[in-house]
């Protein structure tokens, strides 16, 4: 029987106990997978049971140095990732069985469902993880997003875990994943393995900031992976300021030319716009350390 170890990074987040909840529910065995909530709790909302541990820590930790050190203390075959503002599906853990019952399988990337209540959320779920919506179809992906991703413990082990250099919950799993990728291990993407995301970001200065910080953490700016990121001519601060606008433009309607599905949301379109323009002038923010010798992939 197939054994996991989710990873929860914590840092006072106010959702933990309903992520917790939803864990401590999954109609897979309970004593095949434990549950390690990595971090800080303000709130006093994370509660050890037999399946959940709390590794309390006295400093902020970055997701990556979070996951990094949950996995260090996990028993599980499989390291299962999700999110302190994510709730899983009661059959998350199943589904993913299901899939690592082949043993050539090594990593997995499960869909994410969004509540549509909240204009700015909406736009910002859709903005970022339009390629993992639970609406698509099954198949590999060249990276996988670190709210829904579970992969072989030996597997990240034998990878070095997650770069523990980049400070924010941005890029850490791109790079991770991209790694996994050259090193030839397939990244295939189960929609069934569904987790809700309920991010903390409701109004349009949160969406903004969000999508700068992405720019600036993002693999496609990190100058280990040229191949993955910005053609040559957008490789300049200047170069990326002044075609933000058509960028943005460009990247909002290839996402609803490629994902046909995505148009129900059409109302979304003017935010993720504005999303984009925000992560062009992040990636720009992003050369500008690189000019002044910070560029974050050597730090």
């Amino acid at each position: 029987m197939i054994t996991f170890t989710v990873i929860v990074p914590n840092l006072n987040s106010p959702f933990i106990d309903q992520t917790i909840q939803a864990l401590e529910q999954q109609s897979f065995s309970r004593d095949n997978y434990q549950v390690i909530v990595v971090g800080m709790d303000n709130y006093g909302l994370v509660r050890e049971s037999d399946v959940v541990y709390f590794d309390r820590c006295e400093h902020p930790l970055s997701p990556a140095q979070a996951r990094n050190r949950g996995a260090r203390k996990a028993q599980g075959e499989i390291l299962a990732f999700t999110d302190a503002d994510c709730i899983p599906n009661i059959d998350w853990l199943a589904v993913l069985a299901d899939r690592f019952a082949d043993p050539n399988v090594a990593v997995v990337g499960g869909g994410v469902g969004f509540d549509t209540y909240n204009y700015w959320t909406l736009a910002d779920n859709l903005s970022m993880f339009y390629e993992y919506l639970a609406a698509h179809q099954p198949g590999e992906r060249r990276q996988l997003p670190s709210l829904n991703l579970s992969i072989r413990h030996k597997v990240f082990d034998e990878i070095g875990g997650f770069d523990e250099r980049y400070p924010r919950p941005s890029g850490e799993d791109a790079d991770l994943t991209i790694r996994l990728r050259k090193l030839g291990y397939r990244l295939y993407f189960e929609p069934r393995a569904i987790v809700v995301h309920h991010p903390p970001r409701n109004r349009l200065v949160d969406l903004l900031r969000h999508g700068y910080y992405q720019g600036m953490y993002s693999t496609k700016v990190d100058n280990r992976y040229m191949e993955e990121g910005l053609p040559p001519a957008l490789r300049a601060r200047l170069g990326l300021i002044t075609l933000a606008p058509f960028l943005a433009i460009a990247a909002t309607l290839r996402m609803f030319i490629t994902y046909p599905n995505l148009r129900s949301y059409w109302y979304a379109a003017p935010a993720i716009y504005l999303a984009k323009v925000a992560w062009c002038l992040g990636a720009a923010h992003h050369w500008l350390r690189s000019v002044n010798g910070q560029d974050h992939s050597q730090r």
